[in-house]
């Protein structure tokens, strides 16, 4: 068998067979056997038929069946010697067995390019300088203190923003009631279900009073007996509650884990507002670091590739809109515009995930066990779950494999920082 591999272009090869002759006749010859032992003739018994019945009834047959096999054994045996990485499915140009010649073929595959990276050291790469004050400290407790709070009555109180509103409300709309209600209790500060224009209509109003007023609601408001239309409300107000926040004390530090006092948990606030603005330091300074590398090595991307990549984006973002509450049915998502808004950001993250792969092969990096199994335990710890059922997780080849990927990445981009012109600053 005689074999070529030829580039199309980065990512494209062009593998061309030819298979001589004789090969070709005994593999025809070995089907029409096999055919004719297996295969039932009327008017003779199976395996008696005589050869050239069997021939002149199945010759087209056997043949596309030779070609299918030689071409499939072929390519199977020139992607294995030349270390091909296959991509997509190949067309298929010739492939026709003609008995007594030779079978010729070739058949154009995408592959995942050869990549060799270069001018990776040495990318500028602005990093913000961490500083967490103290009112960021107090701020952060006092986001601490909100789902704590008590809505207590109040006599005489009139509503204002972040109050407890109780009533009951008729809703109408073309003289039809839509909706109804006696008792109903929202907080005035977040718009849900009826909007901020309700809200802001309910301000200053206390127990007892009636209120009446139209609000005219977007086609694309969550309830759907509001959506699109100009809805009348007579609202009748029960109470009005005050928000009251715990006291800011130890006996209120205390409910968070192991936490001394207010003291103690001013100390480690910070410890954590900290650790969270290191990190989103780092990424920052690390995306910095693929967009300069994407910049300095430009080659043919895999098409196939960019599809999967898009593909994972929209399927993350269309589950991210799920998980809060986001009614998929209504959005009417147009996937083909996604898909071409998010091809960009694919082809630069298929680009960048190549270019960390040449540069681990080219500096020499690796992941041991030992690193992926410090990564499990680390996991293991920070989730409070038992190590063994991490591992569990991680059992499968793609779900090691995945988690390898990911510790590589970080250990490359780990050594581009370390290589990298860093200037430190304030952030913007």
């Amino acid at each position: 068998m005689k074999t070529s591999v030829d580039a199309v272009s980065g990512v494209e090869r062009k593998i061309t067979v030819e298979i001589p002759a004789d090969e070709v006749d005994r593999r025809i010859e070995q089907e029409f056997t096999e055919l004719r032992r297996m295969v039932p003739v009327r008017g003779f018994r199976k395996g008696k038929a005589p050869m050239e019945m069997v021939k002149r009834m199945f010759r087209d047959s056997v043949e596309a069946e030779v070609s299918e096999h030689l071409v499939k054994e072929s390519l199977t045996e020139v992607v294995k010697e030349k270390d091909l990485k296959i991509l997509s499915l190949p067309g298929v140009e010739g492939a026709k067995v003609v008995p007594g010649k030779d079978f010729v073929f070739s058949a154009t595959v995408e592959v995942v390019p050869e990549v060799e990276a270069k001018d990776y050291k040495g990318i500028p790469v602005y990093k913000e300088k961490v500083n967490v004050t103290d009112e960021d400290v107090a701020a952060a407790i006092e986001r601490l203190r909100t789902p704590y709070a008590h809505f207590m009555p109040e006599e005489g109180r009139k509503a204002r923003i972040g109050d407890l509103a109780e009533f009951g409300f008729t809703a109408t709309t073309g003289g039809e009631t839509v909706d109804s209600n006696d008792n109903v209790s929202i907080v005035l500060s977040n718009g849900v279900p009826f909007g901020k224009e309700f809200e802001e209509k309910m301000l200053g109003s206390g127990a007892g009073d009636t209120r009446a007023f139209e609000i005219t609601f977007p086609a694309d408001h969550p309830v759907p007996k509001y959506a699109g239309k100009t809805v009348a409300f007579e609202v009748k107000v029960g109470n009005v509650r005050e928000r009251r926040l715990p006291d800011l004390d130890d006996a209120f530090a205390k409910q968070f884990g192991d936490v001394a006092d207010l003291n103690d948990l001013r100390v480690k606030m910070r410890q954590r507002l900290v650790a969270e603005a290191e990190n989103r330091s780092l990424r920052g300074a690390e995306e910095l670091l693929r967009k300069g590398l994407a910049e300095r090595n430009v080659f043919d991307v895999p098409p196939t590739l960019v599809k999967r990549q898009t593909v994972a984006m929209i399927r993350d973002t269309v589950e991210q809109m799920g998980s809060q509450g986001v009614d998929l049915k209504k959005m009417n998502l147009d996937v083909d515009k996604m898909s071409e808004r998010l091809a960009p950001s694919g082809e630069r993250m298929v680009r960048v995930g190549l270019l960390i792969d040449a540069i681990a092969r080219q500096e020499n990096l690796d992941v041991a066990f030992s690193e992926i199994d410090a990564e499990m335990k680390a996991m293991a710890e920070a989730q409070g779950m038992e190590y063994e059922k991490v591992r569990e997780t991680y059992s499968s080849e793609e779900r090691m494999d995945a988690l390898r990927d990911r510790l590589l990445e970080r250990k490359v981009l780990g050594f581009l920082m370390e290589n990298a012109k860093v200037t430190e600053g304030a952030p913007e």
